[in-house]
């Protein structure tokens, strides 16, 4: 069944909803680019065209603070898993983490702070989920339908990502349930889980973190598993005061300290071509499983059978010995029913439960909700354009679609180093090519066919030769063949070569009405002050 693109609505006057955290700036109706979404993607590709000095730009997010994940997420024990000092953009530095692994309140707080101290937050637009947009072939720019009434720009740029919608499953009884059940995504704070019976369903990067904050405040914790995980001892750290001092006070010193996180980083995303790391890396996995968890029957069913960093490796010091406590009671083959205020694992066994918490994960890749949501000139979607295959050249750009950037799009994302490396390598791409559009006169551009298979069949190719592909698990990097159109298959320093500046001759390109002139005034980098 293909989507059909509604019909192109009437322009109607923005109005301005409750902001939230932070102010709602003016928006026009038109600009040169609209960015769907202020999370750190969004803002990276903002940053990225104010520093070019690109001033006429919406970034438009449906909810009422920027963040993207870290906003949603608030569950307890949220924090990155990624360390700190790669987790935050080059161009506008935080010395400040107080963990080498920071906790989620302090990556929120980095990104509000960024939106203000850059004036970002004068660009967006709250309120404004994307229902649809569609390029408007005659006049060259794209119509973009919101609550607010109708955005058009020159240049859209989706920066929704990966991890924001979350991923429901489809179990007999689970909406019957009569307790509080919801999504770590979507917290539900007013519900007290103190001395309950609660269910945790998966074991992915969230259980790993929010399982041993359940554990020690529940009557019994029962946690269904589909899949284990390899999980690794976690280095994290609290990070001083005069530390920080120190590192917002040289910029050096900050480099420094990325480079070297960076390198090891790099060296952990070999892994995804050396057997012999992987074995390496298993061998520590193995072990630190042994020292937390004394039961072997329990250990053994917390023991993956597939490669390590065929799925993403976790970090963690805490959940496997949450795991052996008395009131934790581990359920194998995942949630396949749910009967009253039972819920039925796919290993036989079964528990009553008062609550339901699903770390269930998020629609991604070939599910990802906005490709269904933009659409060519025919008024087809991106998701039937792909038909179950995401592919896009440089991750980013799609035949017959034109004057539209995807940020982490397919096979442009790490799944071992830093997500921020890859977007802002992707957000310095598009105003490159902002730029260049208008200083030449064109007013669109769409990657060549030929040129987006060929990228694609090279993509294909050194996937095929990955843990993604060979590594013995299924996971969301993969389409329905086991392809993996998510995660890019070599290292981060080499996407951010190929993509350092955007060139034109993969292009097709149609010059005329550029839109509007391009302003002056680049921004400079920016640091934020240490608040300790």
């Amino acid at each position: 069944m293909t989507s059909e693109a509604p019909p192109l609505p009437r322009p109607a006057e923005p109005s301005s909803p409750d902001a939230g955290g932070l102010p709602t700036g003016p928006s026009p109706r038109h600009s040169r680019v609209a960015v769907i979404g202020a999370g750190f993607t969004g803002l990276a590709v903002g940053l990225a065209l104010l520093r070019r000095g690109v001033h006429d730009f919406v970034l438009l997010e449906r909810a009422d603070d920027v963040g993207g994940v870290w906003r949603d997420n608030t569950y307890p024990g949220v924090g990155v898993d990624t360390p700190s000092p790669l987790y935050q953009l080059r161009a506008m530095t935080n010395p400040d983490w107080s963990d080498l692994y920071a906790p989620g309140h302090e990556v929120q707080d980095y990104a509000r702070r960024l939106a203000h101290s850059t004036g970002l937050s004068q660009h967006v637009r709250f309120g404004a989920d994307v229902h649809s947009a569609r390029w408007d072939d005659a006049d060259a720019h794209w119509r973009i339908d919101t609550p607010l009434g109708e955005f058009t720009a020159d240049v859209m740029v989706s920066a929704a990502g990966l991890v924001a919608d979350p991923k429901l499953p489809d179990v007999p009884g689970l909406r019957e349930f009569r307790g509080p059940v919801f999504h770590s995504a979507r917290w539900d704070h007013s519900v007290d889980l103190t001395g309950k019976r609660v269910a945790v369903v998966g074991t992915g990067a969230t259980a790993i973190q929010l399982v041993p904050e359940l554990q020690s405040q529940v009557d019994e914790l029962h946690v269904l598993q589909r899949s284990p995980a390899w999980i690794m001892p976690k280095p994290g750290n609290p990070v001083g005061r005069l530390a920080r001092r120190a590192l917002a006070a040289s910029p050096a010193l900050t480099r420094m300290q990325f480079d070297l996180i960076y390198a090891g980083a790099e060296l952990l995303a070999a892994t995804r071509r050396s057997r012999v790391l992987r074995d390496a890396l298993t061998r520590v996995g193995r072990r630190h499983l042994a020292a937390q968890v004394p039961d072997p029957e329990l250990r053994d069913r917390l023991t993956p059978d597939f490669d390590y960093a065929c799925k993403r490796p976790l970090v963690s010091n805490s959940y496997l010995p949450a795991m052996s406590a008395e009131n934790c009671t581990l359920h194998t083959g995942g949630l396949v029913q749910v009967d009253g205020d039972t819920v039925v694992s796919g290993d036989g066994t079964s528990a009553e439960v008062d609550a339901i918490v699903l770390t269930t994960g998020f629609e991604v890749g070939a599910t990802a909700p906005i490709a269904h949501r933009l659409f060519d000139a025919q008024g087809r979607s991106l998701h039937d354009h792909w038909d179950g295959d995401p592919r896009a050249y440089l991750g980013m750009t799609c035949p017959n679609f034109p004057n539209l950037f995807l940020m982490q799009g397919p096979n442009a994302t790490s799944g071992a180093s830093s997500t921020l490396l890859f977007s802002e390598a992707q957000a310095r791409y598009v105003a490159d090519a902002v730029c260049r559009m208008a200083d030449e006169g064109i007013r669109s551009i769409d990657v060549r066919p030929e040129i987006e298979r060929r990228w694609t069949a090279r993509i294909r190719r050194r996937s095929a030769r990955t843990v993604y592909e060979t590594g013995g698990c299924s996971s969301y990097y993969q389409n329905a063949e086991g392809v993996n159109v998510v995660m890019w298959p070599a290292n981060t320093a080499e996407y951010q070569l190929r993509t350092r500046r955007f060139r034109l001759a993969p292009f097709r390109a149609q010059r005329g009405r550029t839109g509007s002139g391009r302003p002056l005034e680049p921004l400079r980098p920016v640091r934020l002050a240490a608040t300790a």
